[in-house]
């Protein structure tokens, strides 16, 4: 047996779960770069999917989004606290991936990939001791998966670029899945996720096919197209003599609004439905409210502002953190995980308390709330807002008349009204209060 036919005993393509590669394009992946025209008649690729207002608004949104989030590695405590694990590889990698990229960089690229093509696709760096060093992003495009006999995954994956085969330098041609962080979307199978790009492509084509219907019509003057109607017949000289010349004098944008001059008695008469007629305006909202469903996006957040309210927009918005926004975060935060094999006790999460710092007021009505109820000191609210702290304020609210019970439901101690010591219960028999307690302090 051949050197290569052991090859290929010994890895075999999965054709469903394949992403595509221009060494070893799949079906799906041919669709994508032009095989196929959609219904409307265009063809949608990634370049032309982009050009797409609303894709691109969409895309935009998710990836800044997820972007502007740091991200931080802890470490659980026995007491349920966190404290930040400083000594384990990962924590620096998620302040700087690669020496080219910052961590915002890196995130918005592997968010718009997870948002654009349903697939995450980073490559752990290691040096020569096997620790993991940094992330680098490719496109997954460039990617397709294989699958060892034995159950093992391995990624293909095609260099683009001078830089990029330089990071990948010490990595084989397939690299093992060990070695990559990948973030699905969408999946069936658990082991790609589905492109929106390719599931949405008859919709991204209507979009394209009406952005090219609204720039024919702005060159030729929205305009509706109509006849030139002679009392005699013409020549065919002649009538092309006639269509140059008023092509010449009366399309385009610089020729809009002019009055058209007819001779020999010819007439103007117009032909077909106008844009109106044809609903061709509705047909465009239509498009982009399609594909912001697809990609569960709120209208408000990619411009179109004609049904909101404050209100309704307000609650779009938090429904979108929540039910969009959230879901990527998780999928992030567990891969990291796995891909990094973090001990049980070991965890990454964003920080999405900076999705409401452009909200001031719920952000200051959150923070006063949690001072007030004493799970935050003023000196924490202040660093929050970029201030610095001021002496006495390390210390914690006490809600007055407030009782505390332990895990069985027993009363420990209680509030009092007037600001004293909290009275504990030892043997039914309560504790002296603030008076006493200073009265002894300055005895002892």
């Amino acid at each position: 047996m051949s050197v290569a036919d052991r090859l290929r005993s010994l890895f075999r393509p999965v054709e469903k779960s394949s992403l595509g590669t221009l060494q070893n394009p799949t079906e799906p992946f041919l669709e994508l770069v032009g095989g196929r025209r959609t219904p409307s008649g265009e063809r949608v690729t990634d370049s032309t999917a982009m050009c797409v207002s609303a894709v691109y608004a969409c895309v935009r949104v998710i990836a800044e989004d997820v972007g502007k989030l740091p991200l931080n590695l802890w470490r659980r405590r026995k007491d349920g606290g966190r404290d930040p694990a400083t000594d384990h590889p990962l924590y620096g990698i998620l302040k700087r991936p690669n020496q080219h990229m910052t961590m915002q960089s890196f995130n918005m690229a592997q968010a718009a990939a997870l948002g654009f093509r349903g697939n995450a696709i980073s490559v752990i760096l290691r040096d020569q001791y096997g620790r993991p060093t940094g992330l680098w992003p490719v496109h997954p495009g460039s990617v397709t998966l294989y699958e060892a006999t034995d159950g093992s995954l391995f990624y293909s994956i095609a260099r683009s670029g001078t830089l990029e085969t330089a990071m990948l330098g010490s990595k084989p041609m397939m690299v093992p899945a060990y070695d990559v962080m990948h973030v699905k979307g969408l999946t069936f199978d658990g082991m790609v996720g589905l492109s929106p790009l390719a599931q949405m492509r008859a919709t991204i084509g209507n979009a394209i096919a009406g952005e090219k219907l609204s720039g024919y019509m702005m060159a030729n003057g929205a305009s509706p197209s109509g006849v030139l109607v002679h009392p005699k017949q013409l020549s065919d000289p002649a009538a092309r003599r006639l269509e140059k010349s008023w092509a010449e004098r009366q399309s385009g944008l610089e020729n809009a609004g002019k009055t058209p001059v007819l001779e020999e008695g010819m007439e103007w008469k117009a032909v077909g439905m106008s844009s109106v007629d044809a609903q061709f305006l509705e047909q465009r909202k239509f498009s982009i409210e399609e594909i912001a469903r697809a990609f569960r996006v709120p209208l408000s957040m990619i411009g179109m502002l004609d049904r909101m309210t404050n209100n309704n927009a307000s609650e779009s918005t938090r429904s979108y953190y929540d039910q969009s926004l959230m879901p990527v975060l998780e999928a992030f935060e567990a891969e990291y995980s796995r891909a990094f094999d973090l001990p049980e006790d070991h965890f990454v999460e964003f920080e999405v308390s900076r999705l409401l710092r452009a909200n001031f007021k719920a952000r200051q009505e959150g923070n006063r709330m949690q001072v007030m109820g004493g799970s935050m000191t003023p000196n924490e609210w202040r660093l929050e807002e970029g201030r610095n702290p001021t002496p006495g304020g390390d210390v914690y609210a006490r809600p007055l008349n407030t009782a505390f019970v332990d895990a069985e439901g027993n009363h420990v101690m209680t509030t009092p009204a007037g600001g004293k010591d909290p009275v504990v219960n030892d043997d039914d028999e309560p504790a002296g209060n603030a008076e006493e307690g200073a009265e002894n302090v300055d005895q002892s």
